[in-house]
């Protein structure tokens, strides 16, 4: 028979050990844990249009809520890219028990080599250090027309075509696209 006090140890060791993953995790693949709000979710969602049979890129997908909820609750299919591989196989365990696991696919790599050029919906909540890469990376992979969304950080060289809260709303410029206004570079003073 195991000790009450032994197993409460072990219990408080492995939440110790998880929450110190959770810390370095951000540290070794670069991104910190910060969950996305169920408001945020519905507001990306709204804003881009997410209906039944769309496929909806999520970079950075942590623990896969945001690709739970767009499976669910639009019966989207979602794709995520997510380096940590704990992170990864956590969230095909949740969308497997979530009864979304038709919908749900997480590849494992950098968010930066994702391959864009198909891509039509995509939504991010990222680290503010990366949002000038990840700018390019969309102007230059993504087709004109395509709808990104972001929670809380902005685009520096782009303005939101609409925001609802700290969620943000990019329509890829094209050549004809004038929905999306980039922002003038800053002009030194004489």
């Amino acid at each position: 028979m195991v000790a009450p006090q032994l197993v409460a140890a072990a219990f408080l060791y492995a939440l110790a050990a998880f929450m110190v993953y959770l810390f370095l995790s951000g540290l070794i693949w670069g991104a910190g844990y910060s969950p996305t709000s169920r408001r945020q979710l519905e507001a990306a969602a709204s804003l881009l249009q997410l209906k039944e049979g769309d496929t909806v890129y999520d970079l950075g997908s942590g623990f896969g809520r945001a690709l739970i909820f767009f499976a669910k609750e639009r019966r989207a299919s979602a794709i995520g890219f997510e380096i940590d591989p704990l992170r990864r196989l956590i969230t095909l365990w949740n969308s497997k028990r979530q009864g979304v696991s038709s919908h749900v696919t997480v590849l494992r790599g950098n968010l930066l080599k994702a391959d864009l050029k198909n891509a039509s919906k995509v939504f991010f909540f990222l680290s503010p250090l990366i949002m000038r890469r990840l700018q390019e990376k969309v102007a230059g992979e993504m087709p004109p027309g395509a709808l990104v969304v972001s929670v809380e950080h902005l685009f520096p060289d782009w303005k939101p075509v609409e925001s609802v809260g700290d969620v943000h709303l990019y329509v890829v410029p094209g050549a004809a696209d004038s929905r999306i206004r980039i922002l003038e570079p800053s002009r030194k003073l004489a």
